[in-house]
């Protein structure tokens, strides 16, 4: 890809990205809107001058909070703002208590008013955002861009090398830093890079696994048989229903704690339960301290911020996005609770993760209802065998800690020998052209 094409697809973009971000305008609380907030329109309290740190979603957010509290012990006279890309990430970007903002859309105009108004020292992308028209007026402005945590699955990879082209090269020979998480990862982007660049790429673990742990009120589970589906999304919910019906036939006390990644997508997936003739009760509308009626058989998290509570208290837990194409989602907060999990096999997000696991067995891969059944029905009849392999994976926890620290060790050069440029040279440096 060329940066003309690039430009062109912005183009052709821009309408549905208005009435998007009109539409985020309209569902957000009142004293946080922003009109036109993913178009450089940052809220007044955003401070300048300090770490710029861009997150796309919750995963990423939730993976970065370890990074925040390092960032801000190391360099605390920096202000440090967090942009995300979904309304779950700046709910829980708001929850670390961090100044948030919605990261613009890849426009030029948009990028350069951002720019403009933090004038950050330093621009840290958690995992692969590689917006090219952010990453050029970064490098105009001598804003280092740091990418970390950063993953290059074997399909991105090759997608990367057919369709990337000149754009990508350009955009990589902009970076400052990439923080791989795995050798196989670094390795992928050194073979992405262009022959001559300055860019540095290293290994420095995943920071996922640098999650807290902490003290959570655990879910009241009772003397019923439970299990948890964490992070469930369309299409899979259906084969988890299946799996709890044939569970319900051995088990009639069953419960299914069921909890979609969207929670938006409660009354969709409240039908799909409905439709199986099961009986469903939102968690939403549950007495305080989240108690079951007796008639319940699935419980539905229609809230955000409440899968740790369940984690703590349930020991059968599979893990969605596994079963579709999603790519699945990360094990190591269950693992944090000595838990070990079921998983569809479609991982690629947390390959490397699971391939750990897998190493240790310490996880159960599935691949339709059956299997589900069969193994929640098997964790159930062997509770000691089940909770070894969740010692196991919290083992593998706490052997792969460590990469919080690489990376701040690896961006210390780069904050002790930081300049940032005026934007009268970035408006003079534009006049070369702009790519969208």
């Amino acid at each position: 890809m060329t940066a003309w094409m690039y430009s062109f697809l912005l183009f052709i973009l821009f309408p549905w990205l208005m009435l998007d971000s009109l539409r985020r305008f309209f569902r957000a609380p009142k004293h946080q809107r922003v009109l036109f907030a993913q178009f450089g329109r940052l809220p007044a309290d955003v401070p300048s001058g300090g770490i710029w740190l861009h997150a796309v979603s919750l995963g990423e957010v939730r993976a970065a909070a370890a990074l925040i509290t390092a960032l801000q012990r190391r360099w605390p006279n920096l202000p440090l703002v967090v942009s995300t890309t979904t309304e779950t990430g700046a709910n829980a970007a708001r929850e670390l208590g961090v100044p948030h903002f919605y990261a613009p859309f890849d426009y030029a105009f948009a990028q350069r008013a951002a720019l403009h108004r933090l004038l950050p020292r330093l621009m840290i992308v958690m995992e692969t955002e590689l917006w090219p028209n952010l990453i050029r007026l970064s490098a105009q402005m001598n804003v280092p861009v740091a990418v970390v945590n950063a993953r290059l699955s074997d399909q991105s990879s090759g997608r990367y090398q057919r369709w990337g082209g000149a754009l990508l090269r350009e955009t990589l020979a902009r970076l400052t830093l990439i923080c791989a998480q795995s050798a196989v990862d670094r390795d992928r982007f050194v073979a992405l890079a262009p022959p001559v660049m300055t860019v540095q790429i290293l290994d420095c673990g995943n920071v996922k696994f640098d999650l807290a742990e902490r003290a959570v009120a655990p879910w009241s589970v009772g003397a019923r048989p439970v299990w948890l589906a964490a992070s469930t999304h369309e299409g899979e919910e259906a084969l988890l229903l299946e799996a709890h019906g044939a569970l319900l036939a051995l088990h009639p006390q069953a419960l299914l704690v069921l909890a979609p990644r969207h929670p938006e997508r409660a009354s969709a997936v409240r039908a799909l339960i409905a439709a199986r003739g099961l009986v469903a009760q939102q968690f939403s509308h549950t007495r305080s301290g989240g108690a079951v009626e007796v008639a319940t058989q699935v419980l539905l998290i229609d809230q955000t911020g409440q899968l740790m509570r369940f984690f703590s208290a349930i020991a059968v837990i599979f893990m969605g996005g596994s079963l579709v194409r999603t790519g699945g989602h990360n094990p190591i907060e269950p693992a944090l609770f000595r838990r070990a999990v079921l998983s569809g096999p479609r991982v690629r997000n947390f390959r490397a993760v699971y391939r750990e696991l897998a190493a240790n067995d310490a996880v159960h891969f599935v691949g339709d209802a059956v299997d589900v059944a069969t193994a929640v029905q098997s964790a159930w009849a062997q509770p000691t065998h089940w909770s070894a392999m969740g010692a196991r994976a919290y083992a593998v926890v706490q052997a792969n800690r460590g990469a919080t620290q690489r990376i701040v060790d690896a961006l210390a050069p780069i904050l002790d020998d930081v300049r940032v440029v005026s934007s009268t040279k970035l408006n003079s440096n534009e006049k070369d052209g702009d790519a969208g």
